[in-house]
């Protein structure tokens, strides 16, 4: 395209670099491309900082309290011991819980992919979440749960590209099957049709979330009943998708284009949860600044059309050298 030349590392193919027809090079790995600043990239990596800006701004955003690890904390109380006091402890997050108001989600702070999102609903659970993550992060966010339709916004340079609307894993009861089979037979079908989900039937929060309706694994629910399975709608747990951005109103694009600005990136995907049709009735949750669009590509010929017709315009914006409303310096 234009003619530009794509290189690939050869071993993984998960890296390379896009060389303009000019010698200007563009380094990618993975969904991380050439497109925003590191410092815009990394701030919305942090959930807690991004949370902050993003609410300086006047976006709406769930209340949350950031945690540091036990030993995080120890390690900055020989060096700082004023911040390291000043620092919320464990103890904190059960005033927070009950001032926000049960249930509260539990998250790396700067995880991604819905990795290690726990939602609990008692102080026992929030202590067991807050252990077993804090075992392998050295920060994790506390976070009001708030009602709505999880959807991705892509954004690029102000303008939206797609919208997508997830939903959590779940099966569908048929009046014989067990919830523990129905759900093997969803997770055999993800790894079958080449998607994968980086969940299993084992994991500690399905259990959790089936009692918080009160379910188990081997309740057979009625023919036609939907069971969520978890409370978040991340592909990679297993959510499923589809494109809605012909339906969705234009507070929606205005929202995410917003959430960008606020964290100074030119291309994102803007996590909102939608409770109704007023722009009144939205959140932001999170933005991700290298969103994957692999999912939805696989979702069928137009879903297809529309992430590919996406990185065209990632690309030429990237050629173009637009940065900050400003045609950078060649």
């Amino acid at each position: 395209m234009r003619g530009a030349r794509l290189e690939v590392e050869p071993l993984y193919g998960y890296a390379g670099a896009i060389t303009a027809a000019d010698g200007r090079r563009f380094i990618f790995k993975g969904t991380n491309f050439d497109i925003n600043g590191a410092g815009a990239a990394a701030l919305a990596k942090d959930k807690d900082y991004a949370s902050r800006f993003l609410a300086a701004a006047g976006l709406p955003v769930p209340r949350s309290l950031l945690l540091h690890s036990p030993r995080r904390v120890a390690a900055l109380a020989l060096k700082n011991p004023a911040v390291a006091a000043r620092l919320p402890q464990v103890e904190a997050a059960a005033d927070f819980a009950h001032a926000a108001g049960w249930p509260v989600f539990v998250k790396p702070n700067e995880g991604s992919e819905g990795d290690g999102v726990t939602r609990v609903a008692d102080e026992d659970a929030l202590r067991r979440a807050l252990d077993g993550l804090f075992a392998f992060h050295e920060r994790v966010l506390v976070q009001q749960a708030v009602a709505g339709a999880d959807h991705r916004v892509i954004v690029l340079d102000g303008a939206v590209q797609g919208v997508f609307r997830r939903s959590p894993l779940s099966v569908t009861g048929d009046g014989r099957h067990g919830i523990a089979e129905l759900a093997q037979a969803v997770l055999g079908g993800f790894s079958a049709g080449g998607k994968g989900a980086r969940v299993m039937l084992a994991d500690p929060r399905i259990a959790a979330h089936l009692a918080a309706q009160g379910l188990t694994l081997e309740s057979v629910p009625q023919a036609g009943a939907r069971i969520e399975l978890l409370p978040n709608a991340n592909l990679s747990t297993g959510g499923v998708a589809q494109d809605v951005t012909e339906r969705v109103g234009a507070h929606v694009g205005d929202l995410a284009i917003r959430a960008a600005k606020a964290l100074g990136l030119r291309f994102a995907g803007v996590d909102l949860l939608l409770d109704g049709s007023a722009a009144t009735d939205a959140w932001v949750l999170e933005v991700n600044s290298a969103p994957g669009l692999s999912y939805f590509h696989r979702l069928g010929t137009a879903e297809a059309a529309r992430v590919e017709g996406i990185y065209a315009a990632l690309l030429d914006a990237m050629l173009d050298g637009y940065v900050c409303g400003l045609l950078s310096h060649r």
